[in-house]
C-alpha cells in the first residue's frame, strides 16, 4: 500500500503535537482522539490494526500499574501488529522478567521483544535521550522518502530503538542512517519490518487493512 501524499503525512504529525492541542480541554481531547484517528488511517497497518494494537497497549499498561509502580513508570511499551516492544531502564532484574511476562500475557501479543536495561537514568540523561529521539523524529517527518507515522523511536541511555514497518529496504536504510548520525547516539537497534516480511499477519503482508 503507497501512501497518501506527505502534506498528508506532516499534517497529521503536526496536529498529534503538544503545541498545538489544548490537551485538558474537552476540545483538546477531541483533537488528540481526531488527529490519531487520522494518523492510524494512512499507517501502513491500517486503521483496524493500530485499534488492535492501542487495545494491547492499554491492557499491558493497565498491568503494569497493578503490578508495579515503579515498571509502570520506567517501561515503555510499543505495540505494532501484535509485537510489543519494552524499553526502558529498570535496576531490579526481576522487575525486568516480570514486566516481560505480563506483557507476554495479555491477549493479542503475538511476540514481546525485550530491551529492558538494568539501571536508573538521572534527569540529565533522560533529557538527553529525549532530545535524541525528537531529532529522530523530525528527520523521519522532514524526509520525503520516509513514512514518518510507521516509525516509532525511542532512546534510552543513547541507544535509539526503532519499531514499525517500512515500505522497503531503501527506505529502512535510510531511517537507520539518520538515527546513527544523530549527535550523542551510541547505538541504533531496529526492530522495524518490511512491509512484506512474511513475519506479518497474513492479511497486512498481502497488503490488507485489517
Amino acid at each position: 500500500m503507497r501512501m497518501p501524499g506527505r502534506k498528508v503525512l506532516v499534517c497529521c504529525a503536526l496536529a498529534s503535537m503538544p503545541p498545538f492541542l489544548g490537551a485538558c480541554s474537552p476540545a483538546g481531547m477531541a483533537l488528540t482522539a481526531a488527529s490519531t484517528a487520522g494518523v492510524a488511517a494512512v499507517q501502513e497497518r491500517g486503521f483496524l490494526a493500530t485499534l488492535d494494537d492501542s487495545t494491547i497497549k492499554g491492557r499491558i499498561g493497565e498491568a503494569f500499574l497493578m503490578a508495579s509502580e515503579a515498571i509502570f513508570l520506567a517501561v515503555t511499551v510499543r505495540v505494532h501488529e501484535g509485537r510489543v516492544l519494552l524499553v526502558g531502564a529498570l535496576d531490579d532484574p526481576a522487575l525486568r522478567a516480570r514486566a516481560v511476562d505480563l506483557a507476554k500475557a495479555q491477549p493479542g501479543v503475538r511476540e514481546v521483544i525485550d530491551e529492558l536495561q538494568p539501571g536508573e537514568g538521572s534527569v540529565a540523561a533522560y533529557a538527553q535521550d529525549a532530545w535524541i529521539t525528537a531529532q529522530v523524529n523530525a528527520r523521519f517527518t522532514f524526509d520525503l522518502d520516509i513514512y514518518a507515522v510507521n516509525y516509532s523511536v525511542d532512546t534510552v541511555g543513547r541507544v535509539v530503538y526503532l519499531m514499525g514497518i517500512a515500505d522497503d529496504q531503501r527506505e529502512l536504510d535510510r531511517a537507520v542512517d539518520h538515527a546513527r548520525r544523530i549527535r550523542y547516539v551510541k547505538k541504533v537497534v531496529s526492530h522495524v519490518m518490511l512491509k512484506t516480511d512474511p513475519r506479518r499477519p497474513r492479511s497486512q503482508a498481502a497488503g490488507g487493512q485489517g
